[in-house]
């Protein structure tokens, strides 16, 4: 459920498989002093979707840590329901759900566009042979909250006083509606999902803060864009300063501060 007792949350965005982004990040996580909180979208895109999910698991059992679901684990999940009704949008590049079944195959002969199984075989055979990580998808948290803080995937309705009341496919999938608008809920709102780089006036992909200072978007896109980072934020209880892991494919990782008007 969370540690309420610590005083600080190391909020993590999105990993889309990048495996060897997400083992840097872990390198500045203090376990002791803070709670660790994932936002969602740990696969497709990346080659090593398998490798994070297994990793944070192994976290998730080691520790008290928060699991959220992003669009892409429901995506995964809708495609080993329906994979012939799915796979032509899973696997289109921009989704990038073909990474995904790649590493979960475990045979690096196996190569999905030359391969004979149909997508029903694949499906299947995945589902047996990933029992555990499908479970473990199935069960990821739609949203946490600590103190002034909300974590979430996507958003939430900036309609609704009260964030709970947001329509559940919203906190996965909401994009312009929710960081276009300043929302009535009370909570500061912490989200992935929205890669910053389409933020940011600058087009970069630091840390977003929203002009309301009510909404903090960490998706720095490592997985999709050249420049991209992967975030690691610290929050503090009863602080406006926050601290600022990132690291990219091409770039060092960097800490750095940033204050909060709350």
């Amino acid at each position: 459920m969370g540690c309420m007792y610590l005083d600080k949350v190391f909020a993590i965005g999105d990993i889309h498989g990048c495996y060897s982004l997400l083992e840097s990040i872990l390198s500045r996580w203090n376990p002791v002093e803070e709670q660790l909180v994932f936002l969602g979208d740990y696969l497709d895109r990346g080659p090593e979707s398998l490798k994070v999910l297994q990793k944070v698991m192994q976290l998730s059992q080691d520790y008290d840590v928060v699991t959220l679901s992003g669009n892409h684990e429901r995506l995964f999940l809708g495609w080993l329901e329906k994979p012939e009704e799915l796979s032509e949008y899973y696997f289109n590049p921009k989704v990038g759900g073909a990474a995904t079944v790649q590493s979960f195959i475990n045979n690096p002969a196996f190569n999905i566009a030359t391969s004979n199984y149909s997508v029903k075989e694949l499906t299947t055979k995945i589902q047996k042979e990933q029992t555990k990580v499908i479970e473990f998808i199935k069960v990821l948290r739609r949203f946490y909250l600590w103190g002034p803080f909300l974590f979430v995937h996507a958003g939430i309705s900036p309609l609704e006083e009260n964030f709970r009341d947001t329509r559940e496919e919203d906190f996965y999938w909401i994009r312009e509606e929710f960081y276009k608008n300043p929302h009535k809920a009370k909570e500061i709102v912490v989200f992935g999902h929205t890669p910053t780089v389409l933020l940011n006036e600058d087009k970069s992909s630091d840390v977003w803060l929203s002009p309301c200072q009510k909404k903090l978007g960490i998706d720095g896109g490592g997985a999709i864009f050249e420049q991209g980072q992967l975030h690691g934020v610290v929050f503090t209880k009863g602080s406006r300063e926050i601290t600022i892991h990132s690291v990219g494919l091409t770039t060092e990782l960097t800490t750095k501060t940033k204050e909060l008007t709350l």
